[in-house]
């Protein structure tokens, strides 16, 4: 799980290391972003990470986030049975491997459409996935959404496939 994730979902820090095409690649896709990242937030950071609320903030994340992360999880067992996940053992998404074939990002577009939102794999690989991918996020997600929203995705899957 990223720090900004534990500290606010709107909160944006991070650093990649790379070599060659990929950093500049990647450096060209970043500028406007890193060079500009403020330096109050930068040192209210600090504060925050150096304060004793720090330890009690990330204990107080882990039951909410895991009731969050099984509810999804069955979910998607139920209404998906044709994907594959594993159980994340932290963090605040689950990564869905779909049938070879199935185009993440029509399936993205598809669930949109139903009023579900999710990413699509393909974004977060420097390179080519081996198969696809899509990231559902369950941080901020109400576990009792989940059922209803995997139905949707089950829906435009279909949709997507067939």
């Amino acid at each position: 799980m990223s720090l900004t994730k534990a500290i606010s979902p709107t909160l944006r820090i991070g650093a990649i290391a790379a070599r060659g095409p990929v950093a500049q690649r990647i450096a060209g896709l970043r500028v406007v972003d890193d060079f500009f990242v403020s330096r109050v937030l930068q040192e209210a950071t600090v504060d925050f990470l150096s304060g004793s609320a720090w330890p009690t903030h990330l204990r107080s994340l882990g039951a909410p986030l895991r009731r969050r992360r099984d509810a999804l999880m069955v979910a998607v067992a139920r209404h998906l049975p044709d994907v594959e996940f594993d159980v994340p053992l932290g963090g605040t998404s689950i990564w869905i491997a779909l049938p070879r074939g199935v185009d993440d990002e029509a399936l993205v577009q598809a669930a949109a459409s139903l009023g579900v939102r999710f990413q699509s794999g393909r974004r977060f690989f420097i390179g080519e996935a081996s198969r696809p991918f899509v990231r559902l996020a369950f941080a901020a997600i109400d576990e009792n959404s989940m059922e209803e929203a995997m139905e949707r995705t089950s829906n435009a899957f279909a949709s997507t496939v067939g």
